[in-house]
Formats: structure tokens, C-alpha cells, sequence
């Protein structure tokens, strides 16, 4: 390596080096890292790689083992109101194959997912008045089920008290049903 390509490789240590808060001066005194240091948190509850827990929540649902108060189905997703709903309204809409995360989704199950998103939120719009929404989708860090999932949060107030009762979700699910538009 040339005198060149040696100083740009020694700015990129000094750089990496500022970003963990180390100094790389003489004195190597501490420095304000330029974003925040996180700590290390919890070991993950759904990395991404990993094995399908059958006795996950969803899957009991789809076994029809687990309570479901549902909005919509076709032959590959369901949309349903989840118990730690974020809003009134907020829905979870799932594939029907045990799949982790969506890195494993096909291309025509995470279609079928976004077009009921797209349902979905035309029936809240209608169901609840609201004036957007949120398409929210996590894998690995803060997944909490280990089945790929997406959620519609409407954005209209109020704040729920949760976690939500059946009979809470039931009557969020009727609503919706009688909004959903058509096919």
C-alpha cells in the first residue's frame, strides 16, 4: 500500500475510533462518541435466523386453537384485531404458512399482504375516521411473534386500555368488516 492509500486507511481508523468514543491523539483521552452509545440489550426473542415455533401465538390461531377476532381471510393471509392493539383499529394481517419473518415470505404472499394492508386501511378510514396510517413490519429486534407479520395502525385517538377484551376486539372487528371495501 502506498503513503496515500495508508493515510486514508489511518483517517478511517481515527474516524471509527471517534464515532466509539476513543481519542486516537497521543493522550488516547475519551471523546464524545457522535451518536449515542445503546447498551446492549436483551438477547433477541426472533432473530432472524432460526428454526418455526409451531406453539407461537399465530399458529395457534391458524390451527384455530387460540381466540380470533377476525376482519378478513383469503387463501393466503389473515387480518385480525390483535390483543396489544396500539389503536382502535389497528389490525395484524399474517400469512397463512409458518414462515419467521418476511425474508421467507414469497413474492405472492407479501403481495397478498399489502393489498389486504390496503383494505384495511380504506376500512379504517371509513370504520373510524382516521386520517392515516402506519404500515408497521419489524424482523429480528422488537418482532415479538416469530411469524412474519405486518401492522395497519390507523392514526385516530383514542389511546386503548389495553390489553384489549374479546369482546373489545370483536366489535373493532365487526366495524371493520362492515367498512371493508369489496375485492
Amino acid at each position: 500500500m502506498d503513503r496515500a492509500g495508508l493515510a486514508r486507511a489511518a483517517a478511517t481508523i481515527v474516524a471509527a475510533l471517534g464515532l466509539l468514543g476513543v481519542s486516537a491523539g497521543a493522550a488516547a483521552q475519551p471523546v464524545a462518541p457522535a451518536h449515542p452509545v445503546v447498551p446492549a440489550a436483551a438477547p433477541l426473542r426472533c432473530p432472524l435466523a432460526g428454526s418455526y415455533d409451531p406453539a407461537n401465538p399465530f399458529a395457534r390461531i391458524l390451527r384455530g386453537e387460540a381466540p380470533v377476532s377476525l376482519i378478513a381471510e383469503d387463501r393466503l393471509v389473515l387480518a385480525f384485531v390483535p390483543i396489544d392493539w396500539q389503536n382502535p383499529g389497528h389490525v395484524l394481517i399474517i400469512p397463512r404458512r409458518a414462515v419467521r419473518n418476511v425474508e421467507g415470505l414469497n413474492d405472492r404472499e407479501w403481495l397478498a399482504i399489502l393489498h389486504m394492508a390496503r383494505r384495511i386501511a380504506r376500512a379504517q378510514q371509513t370504520a373510524f375516521g382516521s386520517t392515516g396510517y402506519t404500515l408497521q413490519q419489524n424482523n429480528g429486534r422488537n418482532q415479538e411473534v416469530c411469524h412474519a407479520h405486518v401492522h395497519v395502525v390507523p392514526n385516530s385517538p383514542p389511546d386503548p386500555v389495553k390489553p384489549a377484551t374479546r369482546a373489545q376486539q370483536d366489535a373493532i372487528a365487526a366495524k371493520l368488516r362492515a367498512a371493508l371495501p369489496p375485492l
